[in-house]
């Protein structure tokens, strides 16, 4: 007669290894994803809308609030993965961002001397 905990744990260990395969394949899409500037700047912009750095609170609105905290838990799981692929992946994004930012700023500001 065979021992049914044995079974058991048996599957148990195959379902834990096919979710540990399945989270590296993930995680290496993403490595490849973070090592292309587009790859980069697209997974920066669905960051930035996940409101990570955003307040929740919405104190006359529950359900925006409740709405708000479902962004924001995909902004953090997101940004697990982008550490778990590549820990400098997000200080090299924002530095990208950045730079961008300060390209524009120049047009900007001959745009407005030139009023």
């Amino acid at each position: 007669m065979d021992d049914i905990f044995a079974v058991d744990n048996k599957q148990n260990k195959e379902d834990a290894q096919k979710r540990e395969r399945r989270r590296q394949r993930e995680v290496n899409d993403l490595r490849v994803i973070l090592n292309i500037p587009e790859g980069r700047r697209y997974i920066w912009k669905l960051w930035g809308l996940t409101g990570v750095f955003r307040a929740s609170y919405t104190p006359k609105d529950s359900n925006m609030m409740s709405f708000r905290e479902g962004q924001r838990d995909i902004g953090l799981a997101l940004l697990q993965d982008i550490n778990d692929a590549s820990p400098t992946a997000l200080s090299q994004m924002r530095s990208e961002y950045l730079s961008e930012m300060n390209k524009d700023k120049p047009k900007k500001e001959e745009q407005e001397n030139d009023n």
